[in-house]
């Protein structure tokens, strides 16, 4: 029995007798008749029906046109492709295709008639010339070498410092560095420590003058900082060469006077001998920096830091005058000089308090005095060891001490020490005068140390 299947019109699918659509395009098959596999060979050619709907699955009416416009675009793309390239190579510059570029001009063998000079009568005219410019030719500045200080028995870094022109601690870490060391007490006596030069800074509240030019008599520029200079050689007054000294000033205010800073000189000695404070000294000076002083105290406390040079000039207040008669001076008699009184007050200078060494390194004390040691003077040293409570005292005449390893500790613990100097006359060790502020400092014990501790 031969089976039966309705045909879709649109995709020519055989489909179930009872399909109501196509199960590939989905038309309406409802009025399809079925077929059977026998009459399939009866049917002719399909005609399709619009009615149907889905006409643009109908491939047999798009075959033909498609394939045509197809092979069309095709073939423009070949050809816009193939003239882009022989475009390409045609533009492309070479040797036998070079551009002729037009002569501007030819040359002719035109001859050209010449102007016959003529001599005019009239004044002379004057002829500009150009002044040739001045090149200016960048010299090489040699880098100068580093400061060189010797260390001398008693001084510092800082002291050496000052000796090259410094002002402030900031460049001690730089100096550190420099020379390898690994603090500022590790220095030697007859020790060469190099020191930079301080760096030049202009004055930024300076006003710039312009200065200007004038002509002699014979044709020659002088200038009016040259003028000025010569005026105030005329008056006797000397420029200094020191950047850092003050400016050379005809008059001083009343009861105002110069002073010039020698050697073991500081500003608590300079305070003593003027009978000043740091504060009058500060408002006199306003050039120094007074780091760290305290102006409620008289010498500023013990973290004043005023750094001096020798030879600086600084302004003090002038000494009263006492009025005093007159004696009837007498032929006969001698003068004596009468010896101006000076008082020496120890000033602690280093180790900073409450500072903390290990057990390797060594502890230098050091001091500075407002003036030398009297005849039979000496300065006493004592050193407490707070931990073990065992007080060592030691006498010297220079300003500065190195406290001996039997003075330290036999435990490998923190001791806690509390040092001060104050002079005494060598002959009565025990009358101590002036004595400095207390210090502390840590320095751990070395259980190498074998010597017992005594006073």
């Amino acid at each position: 029995m031969a089976a039966s299947y309705k045909i879709c019109p649109i995709c020519e699918t055989p489909n179930h007798p009872n399909a109501q659509v196509c199960t590939t395009c989905g038309s309406s098959l409802d009025d399809i008749e079925p077929v059977t596999r026998a009459d399939k060979s009866q049917v002719g050619p399909m005609h399709y029906d619009f009615r149907y709907g889905e006409t643009d699955l109908l491939e047999d009416s798009l075959k033909r046109p498609a394939q045509t416009y197809l092979v069309i675009t095709m073939m423009a793309a070949v050809m816009i492709v193939f003239g882009l390239v022989a475009f390409m190579i045609i533009q492309q510059p070479g040797p036998d295709n070079e551009p002729l570029v037009a002569p501007e001009q030819l040359p002719t063998d035109t001859l050209v008639p010449m102007a016959l000079a003529t001599v005019t009568q009239g004044p002379p005219t004057a002829t500009a010339s150009q002044t040739p410019t001045e090149t200016f030719t960048p010299s090489i500045t040699p880098t100068p070498e580093p400061c060189r200080q010797q260390i001398v028995a008693g001084s510092s870094l800082i002291q050496a410092a000052i000796q090259c022109g410094h002002r402030d601690q900031d460049v001690i870490p730089l100096i550190l560095e420099m020379n390898g060391l690994s603090d500022a007490n590790s220095i030697q006596a007859g020790q060469d420590i190099f020191i930079p030069w301080p760096t030049p800074t202009d004055d930024p509240n300076a006003t710039p003058t312009a200065t200007s030019t004038s002509l002699s008599a014979d044709g020659t520029e002088i200038s009016q900082a040259d003028d000025a200079s010569a005026e105030l050689a005329a008056l006797g007054i000397e420029l200094p060469d020191d950047p850092f000294a003050p400016t050379a000033t005809a008059t001083l205010p009343p009861g105002v006077m110069w002073h010039t800073i020698t050697s073991g000189e500081n500003i608590v000695s300079i305070a003593v001998n003027y009978d000043a404070d740091v504060k009058i000294l500060s408002e006199l000076n306003p050039q120094i920096d007074f780091a760290r002083c305290e102006f409620g105290v008289r010498f500023g406390g013990p973290d004043c830091l005023v750094l001096l040079s020798q030879g600086q000039l600084i302004r003090v207040p002038a000494p009263t005058p006492t009025p005093t008669l007159s004696p009837t001076p007498d032929p006969n008699s001698t003068a004596t000089p009468t010896p101006t009184a000076t008082f020496n007050v120890p000033n602690a200078a280093s180790p900073a308090d409450r500072a903390v060494f290990e057990a390797d390194e060594i502890v230098t004390l050091r001091w500075v005095p407002t003036a030398s040691l009297g005849a039979g003077d000496a300065y006493r040293v004592e050193v407490t060891d707070e931990t073990s409570g065992i007080v060592y005292a030691a006498l010297t005449t220079d300003i500065s001490f190195t406290i001996p390893s039997d003075w330290q500790g036999h435990i490998a613990q923190r001791h806690n020490y509390t040092w001060i100097v104050g002079i005494v006359p060598q002959d009565h060790p025990d009358q101590m005068q002036l004595p400095t502020d207390p210090r502390t400092f840590t320095w751990m014990g070395n259980v190498e140390t074998a010597t017992p501790e005594t006073e």
